[in-house]
């Protein structure tokens, strides 16, 4: 397949922008004196405790949330968590889409980027561009899940046909398999519903040339057979980036059929086509050890040439059956194909020896990718409830079983390129542009086809896996979970890089547990601890090949990394169990580290500690007060090196602090108004440890307002980043980086029609 580059030269004003924004937060506030946006049953405030406020639709609603305070998400949809998240004994931070609306998320990024202890990163020449995430100090962008399966493949992925975000806290080697150092994230479908008909259509429109229209619909076609169907229209620049822009489209199909009461069977299709402009922010400055003070809104890349392009088909059947009463057998095969194509200019060591500080420059190089990640796996569970004596069991055994191939081509250009007037210019590998005034406009168009001279990079794993946790319960108080899983994990890289020919290959087995205990004094509140493992085998990162960035290729010989956790942790719910209040303590070390000793030569020498605890909230206080949000402090650092230098220093790109909260309140049966604040500390550079280079920590808070018509009709409106903060999610681990500038100021109307 050829990727051809793609522009949209949308030059934005910032003034315009900003009186747009303005104007839509005046509107949103103004609606504070009409009555409005709600879902109400019961009597008015006040009137008496039956009282029911939810903001949350019929039909669509989210089937694992309290249907009181649809904030709180009483279970997860991975039927390998058995029991209720107030009684898993781990941090489990989950997002339902209602959230995702009051907060304005359009992309699992900005999901990402307003959670507590999830913590965005960038991509660059050896990883890929596209959803890289750290939870609680470790990588975590090969540990992304969808539907309990993984997602091998990273690109920037869609929450238009997600019912739910899932992000686990700590090591789930035992649940879910290689990685998962601090943790996994897993994205949950909207799956077909029967006994209900709904049709939910969603438009908005707001600053920035922002156009989103989703579509979810409902039908049951016959008793106990059904269909559900979302559609995605999405054109958005990024605000305050200039040239910078995304368009998705996105259809999501899926058939659930209940033949009988043993057996269900069903089968999905998601399909994701993604273009846009790809962006490495802003340059650094490396003499100050902070981002250069130009225009946030300055463009560094190639108006002709830059593209990203991301692509998703993926195919998946279930099927269930119970076969006696106690017995559950869960069966999933799915194929996918997920492709991450992308040419970006990156804006790092600026030229600053000109005396005059307008002449300064920046050179951009070439940095790309065009991976196709292609794939195939099953994974088949069995659930058993039993007793031995007084002692009840939850066992949930299965096995799993994945083949994954991830091919990169690189693309070529041309060695000439003919402009408006006819003239051959040379297509130089990279441009120079104005440090302060960058002229990003190429005016004329330079094609990236195929490079067929040049091998492909070919990554190929097959793994296998078992796994057995059981849930066993001494009395309605007390429960111990205990479980272990074995993976054997083969894998092998070709390909051609900067110092020739490369192919390495290695298989790996590798054993991890965990072990809880859990005890509830009275029914709403749980106490535990839990000891728990995971592993990292060399080239675990299937997005690349350097070992810097987790690949295989000059490492195959180690042995797996090894991480060993301990979490204390207690979850009560208040409010007649409508809200759910959450803390932990934990500390997760990595006894055997890679590190590089020279040369390209790596050993298990290093250790690793990250430590520290979290708080969370989420549900209703009251029946018109919901809230959802959280804190986590972190304390991350290397505890020994081969190079003394290195030891004490804190991870890079990791926060000590990160806080939010949502906050909506009902002001009538038929308003409600919110914000959401979100703090992170300072966060620094660096591969391992941290370097001198950071960027700053920062507030930044948004806006929401919900207005219900009627019965059928909500407008919504949203301003995020109320006061134009202009932050950056991360900064380049080398000693030359730049800094990702995240979005400025923003403000959209959302209109939901339920039928």
């Amino acid at each position: 397949m050829t990727h051809l580059n793609t522009t949209k030269s949308t030059a934005k004003s910032a003034n315009k922008r900003r009186i747009a924004a303005g104007c839509l937060l005046a509107s949103a506030m103004g609606a504070a004196f009409v009555p409005g946006v709600a879902h109400a049953k019961g009597a008015a405030a006040g009137d008496g405790p039956d009282i029911v406020v939810t903001a949350q639709r019929p039909g669509d609603a989210n089937p694992n949330a309290n249907p009181q305070a649809p904030y709180k998400v009483d279970r997860s949809a991975d039927s390998r968590f058995t029991e209720p998240v107030r009684d898993t004994p781990k941090s489990v931070t989950i997002i339902p889409k209602e959230v995702m609306q009051d907060i304005g998320a359009n992309s699992f990024r900005e999901v990402a980027r307003s959670t507590p202890g999830v913590t965005l990163g960038t991509g660059e020449g050896g990883n890929a561009f596209g959803d890289r995430i750290f939870i609680r100090g470790f990588e975590a962008r090969n540990d992304v899940y969808i539907d309990g399966q993984r997602d091998p493949g990273v690109s920037s992925r869609e929450i238009f046909a997600v019912e739910q975000v899932e992000i686990v806290k700590g090591p789930s080697s035992a649940y879910l398999g290689r990685g998962t150092t601090g943790g996994s994230v897993g994205l949950e479908s909207k799956r077909p519903k029967t006994g209900d008909n709904f049709l939910v259509a969603d438009g908005t429109v707001g600053t920035d040339n922002l156009y989103r229209a989703t579509l979810d619909g409902n039908v049951e076609l016959a008793n106990s057979l059904a269909v559900r169907v979302n559609a995605l229209y999405h054109t958005a620049d990024t605000p305050g980036r200039d040239y910078v822009y995304s368009d998705r489209q996105g259809l999501a199909a899926a058939i659930g059929w209940r033949a009988s009461s043993k057996f269900s069977i069903g089968a999905d299709y998601y399909h994701l086509r993604s273009n846009g402009m790809s962006d490495y922010g802003l340059p650094f400055d490396v003499t100050t050890k902070k981002p250069f003070a130009v225009n946030p809104d300055n463009f560094y890349g190639a108006v002709g040439r830059d593209f990203l392009h991301n692509s998703a088909d993926i195919g998946t059947v279930v099927g269930e059956w119970k076969p006696i009463e106690n017995l559950s057998i869960r069966s999933q095969t799915r194929y996918g194909e997920v492709g991450n194509a992308y040419v970006v200019s990156v804006p790092r060591a600026p030229d600053t020896s000109a005396a005059d500080p307008a002449d300064w420059t920046v050179s951009t190089g070439t940095p790309q990718r065009n991976a196709m990640s292609r794939y195939i796996g099953n994974i088949t569970t069995a659930n058993a409830e039993f007793a031995t004596g007084s002692v009840k069991h939850e066992l949930l055994m299965g096995g799993e079983y994945s083949d994954e191939r991830i091919t990169n081509r690189r693309f070529a250009f041309p060695d000439f390129i003919e402009d408006g007037n006819g003239n051959q210019s040379p297509v130089p590998n990279g441009f120079t542009l104005n440090l302060f005034n960058p002229n990003a406009v190429l005016g004329y168009t330079i094609p990236a086809v195929i490079d067929d001279s040049s091998p492909p990079a070919v990554t190929q794993v097959e793994s296998f896996a078992g796994f057995l946790i059981d849930t066993i319960k001494f009395s309605p108080k007390l429960q111990l979970l205990l479980g272990g899983r074995l993976d054997i994990f083969t894998i092998s890289s070709t390909g051609t890089g900067r110092s020739g020919p490369y192919s390495d290959s290695a298989s790996y087995s590798f054993f991890n547990s965990q072990a809880s205990l859990l005890y509830k004094p009275i029914e709403p509140v749980s106490l535990y601890v839990s000891f728990s493992t995971s592993s990292n085998p060399s080239g675990e990162q299937l997005d690349s090949t350097s070992p810097t960035y987790g690949g295989l290729v000059g490492v195959a010989s180690l042995e797996p990394e090894r991480n060993k956790a301990w979490e204390a942790g207690a979850k009560w719910e208040v409010s007649n169990g409508h809200l759910l209040l959450t803390a932990a303590a934990f500390r997760i070390d990595k006894d055997n580290a890679r590190e590089n000793l020279g040369g390209g030569n790596y050993a298990l020498v290093g250790k690793l500690r990250s430590q520290g605890f979290e708080l969370g909230a989420n549900g209703n206080i009251t029946p018109r007060w919901s809230v959802f949000g959280g804190y986590t402090y972190l304390d991350a650092t290397i505890i020994d090196s081969a190079d003394p230098a290195n030891i004490g220093l804190p991870f890079a790109n990791v926060p000590k602090h990160s806080f939010s909260l949502l906050s909506t309140y009902a002001v009538t049966d038929k308003f409600t108004l919110g914000g959401q604040a979100f703090y992170r500390s300072r966060i620094y550079g660096g591969t391992e440890g941290a370097n001198e280079n950071s960027v700053p920590g920062y507030w930044k808070f948004d806006a929401v307002a919900r207005y219900k018509l009627n019965d059928r009709i909500e407008l919504r409106a949203n301003v995020l980043n109320i006061f134009d903060k202009r932050y950056f999610d991360a900064i380049y681990r080398s000693s030359a980086p730049f800094a990702y500038v995240a979005p400025g100021r923003s403000a959209t109307m959302s209109v939901t029609v339920t039928m």
